[in-house]
């Protein structure tokens, strides 16, 4: 776990493709947990902090912190699942703390909750891959392709050879029910 920013490079590719990103400001601090697992493999995910997450958003979708100055009367200030991504080493920036109280109080309730936070980050993943995400979640497929073009082919041509498989069965399945004449 260390706390980063994502360079801009990043949100200059994906924010056109997702608007769900959201977009730095301020040299925004990302939380990285390494090693989630998403489809069967570990990756690299950023999961934000949000300084006015709304008081009604379900509990397993964000991990609470203390609230920044920013934060308005009744939001809550968190690592906000929904709005995590995959990301890869040449997008991430140094977050420079400076010795900032705040940051150093935050980075500690983060590594004595870790083992919490990363089984929250990969329950709402385990969620968003059986199909249910939620409708202001990042698209984590399409950056994950453009991340991983080899394996976005190499997953479209399974599937393609398992649809094949499919169909060919299908055609035998409606062969053998044919009346013989």
């Amino acid at each position: 776990m260390k706390l980063t920013s994502i360079s801009d490079r990043f949100f200059q590719t994906f924010r056109p493709l997702d608007p769900e990103i959201l977009e730095k400001d301020d040299n925004r601090p990302y939380l990285i947990i390494l090693r989630l697992k998403y489809k069967g493999k570990r990756h690299d995910f950023a999961i934000p902090f949000r300084s006015n997450i709304a008081s009604y958003i379900p509990k397993e979708q964000y991990f609470p912190l203390p609230p920044r100055p920013t934060t308005r009367t009744s939001r809550i200030h968190g690592l906000h699942y929904v709005k995590m991504f995959p990301i890869k080493k040449p997008f991430l920036e140094k977050f420079h703390t400076m010795g900032d109280p705040y940051y150093i109080t935050i980075s500690d309730i983060i590594k004595r909750n870790l083992k919490e936070i990363i089984g929250q980050a990969q329950a709402y993943l385990d969620r968003y891959q059986a199909g249910q995400s939620m409708s202001m979640s990042t698209n984590i497929e399409l950056i994950y392709n453009v991340l991983n073009p080899v394996a976005a082919v190499r997953e479209a041509a399974a599937g393609s050879q398992e649809m094949q498989t499919n169909i060919h069965a299908e055609a035998v399945r409606v062969q053998m029910e044919k009346p013989q004449s």
